[in-house]
């Protein structure tokens, strides 16, 4: 076809499709029971495509089966346009593995409030009676793929902005070590770096590179403390706001790193550190995480930190951790925090005569 006959279009919808796997554990299945018939809860709520869901679950049945278990997906917010779902429901067994009960749907959502799902999903005697249910615990995973029109005005050139490489530019600038003015020894390693990239991204070095400070009139260096490859990591975050790719964080370093980040000023590096630490926590490592929170003034790190020490299923197995008899020793304050929590270890631990009184 000629190119003056190819039709002239005045708009493009593109079909776009967004996806999301969401799971969540229902703990104390067992009080669920006692809501009334047809009564949901909302056991989970997300953003996708724009809008925000909620996980609705009915343990006494929705419509007219009271006696089955039903899942439902409620849409919270107006959207813009009318949208396609397919949904699909899983229940895991205490492992995460998929036992064989899975339903799935097509819905249309059109205005906010609008609610579909599985109102006969599985009788509730067989759930209680499977290997799904374990602990008084029920897990559900779902699969969502949202499929909403893109409006595209075809009159008008698209323009397609380039994603940004600053932080290419700025890796490359440190590794190239072009224009550098000041160098760090560590563990008898040499860094070399620019001092207004060093005092634009961090408060300390700031102050000690152009303020009153000794460093301020130093070409080298000397830092204590901190280890070699601490150091490199940290000075790669600083040009280029993100943990280098081809490093592997681990648990050690992910707290080596959170505290050169709170050393330095270094608050999104800190945060990052937290959310690495919080995702790995577990009973051999919590107390000694807590202690760090709690010397480096990270808030949310310590509040998780205290939410799993005062949960009644793992205290007892961290109390008998090296990281928690060390905890009572040197932070006794912080014991008081965690009965304030959830008491669950009040009896449990014996309460040394040096320590500050408080009533639990």
């Amino acid at each position: 076809m000629a190119d003056s006959d190819k039709m002239e279009m005045d708009a493009i919808c593109r079909m776009e499709t967004h996806t999301k796997t969401y799971c969540v554990k229902i703990e104390g299945y067992s009080l669920t029971k006692v809501l009334k018939e047809k009564t949901s809860i909302e056991i989970g709520s997300f953003h996708l495509a724009g809008n925000r869901w909620g996980i609705h679950f009915y343990p006494n049945g929705s419509w007219s089966k009271t006696d089955f278990i039903a899942l439902h997906l409620l849409l919270l917010t107006q959207p813009a346009t009318q949208l396609v779902i397919k949904f699909k429901y899983i229940l895991l067994d205490p492992k995460g593995n998929y036992m064989g009960t899975m339903k799935s749907s097509y819905c249309t959502y059109s205005e906010r409030g609008d609610n579909f799902g599985f109102s006969e999903f599985m009788k509730r005697t067989d759930v209680e009676a499977s290997e799904y249910l374990k602990d008084d615990c029920l897990t559900v995973k779902l699969h969502l793929s949202v499929i909403k029109p893109f409006f595209v005005d075809a009159t008008r050139k698209e323009f397609i902005v380039p994603s940004s490489d600053l932080h290419q530019h700025f890796g490359g600038l440190l590794e190239s070590g072009e224009g550098a003015d000041v160098t760090f020894e560590i563990e008898e390693e040499v860094f070399s770096a620019h001092r207004n990239v060093l005092a634009a991204r961090s408060p300390v070095f700031k102050a000690q590179l152009f303020g009153s400070m000794m460093e301020s009139k130093m070409d080298k260096i000397m830092i204590e403390d901190m280890s070699a490859e601490v150091f490199k990591i940290m000075l790669q975050f600083i040009y280029t706001d993100m943990l280098p790719p081809e490093v592997e964080v681990s648990f050690g370093m992910a707290q080596n790193l959170l505290v050169a980040a709170d050393r330095y000023g270094l608050e999104r590096l800190k945060v990052i550190c937290e959310k690495k630490l919080c995702d790995s926590l577990d009973v051999e490592t919590v107390a000694t995480t807590l202690l760090l929170a709690n010397q480096h003034n990270c808030g949310q790190l310590k509040c998780v930190c205290i939410d799993f020490v005062a949960s009644s299923d793992v205290v007892g197995y961290v109390m008998e951790t090296d990281g928690f008899k060390h905890l009572m020793s040197c932070s006794p304050l912080l014991l008081k925090d965690i009965l304030d929590k959830g008491g669950s270890i009040t009896g449990r631990v014996k309460l040394e005569p040096h320590l500050p009184p408080w009533s639990p």
